[in-house]
């Protein structure tokens, strides 16, 4: 009897699952970015807080595309750091920003204020930095962030992001959001380029725990893959 030759559908998912797999290995440089900034949402200074998570966020696609020995053109980075470009956009962002700055304050003094709602958000910040952070290493290894199809990975990765339900990572989160001080010290070490013991101990106990959510990013790579295809196909049509 002989076996079933695969089909080239199944060869291909089977060469996506490898790279999952292989995007999903910790290492502390490509995570290390999405961690600062769910941990930057910790802050006690409302404002403050945003600044530090803005700045880590807008550094993760550089910093994890450079650990692969790639690089990113100015236009993709544009894209992955979600700035409109324009200055039309500009200027309607310059109009509307002490309007959104002032309900920014207040949501996060009200955060601030009750610490428990803080500590909830720190760790759904680092459930989806994570999250991102994989994702854009395992698109890196696809070749997905050329120049010509670097729009449709983009919002294949946000819209993937945006329905992801829960993840078996808010335990890990769990373990390493540390109190404000430690972490308002350790995240300007890492904002000027220090060392800092916390940073340490918090990559230690990622790499430990790390190897127990292979098959979570594995399937989560799948449901990238699958919203890829289908906006891929629609702009075929």
């Amino acid at each position: 009897m002989s076996l079933a030759q695969p089909t080239a559908e199944s060869s291909t998912d089977q060469a996506n699952a490898q790279s999952a797999h292989q995007a999903a290995t910790f290492d502390w440089p490509t995570y290390a970015d999405a961690t600062l900034a769910g941990l930057s949402v910790l802050i006690p200074i409302p404002l403050l807080d945003m600044a530090f998570e803005s700045y880590f966020r807008r550094r993760m696609p550089q910093t994890i595309v450079r650990q692969d020995g790639h690089t990113l053109t100015p236009a993709v980075l544009r894209l992955l750091q979600n700035q409109p470009g324009g200055f039309s956009n500009l200027w309607r962002g310059c109009l509307l920003w002490p309007f959104k700055l002032l309900g920014e304050f207040i949501v996060r003094l009200s955060r601030k204020i009750l610490y428990f709602l803080t500590i909830k958000k720190a760790v759904d910040a680092l459930n989806y930095y994570w999250q991102r952070a994989f994702l854009l290493r395992y698109m890196t290894q696809q070749g997905y962030l050329a120049q010509d199809s670097a729009a449709l990975a983009v919002t294949a990765l946000e819209n993937t992001l945006a329905v992801r339900g829960k993840s078996p990572l808010t335990t890990l989160a769990q373990q390493i959001v540390y109190s404000p001080l430690r972490v308002w010290r350790a995240l300007w070490h890492a904002r000027t380029h220090k060392t800092d013991p916390m940073l340490d101990e918090t990559s230690t106990r990622l790499a430990l725990g790390w190897g127990g959510f292979n098959s979570f990013f594995v399937t989560l790579a799948q449901h990238y893959e699958q919203e890829y295809r289908r906006l891929r196909q629609t702009t075929q049509q």
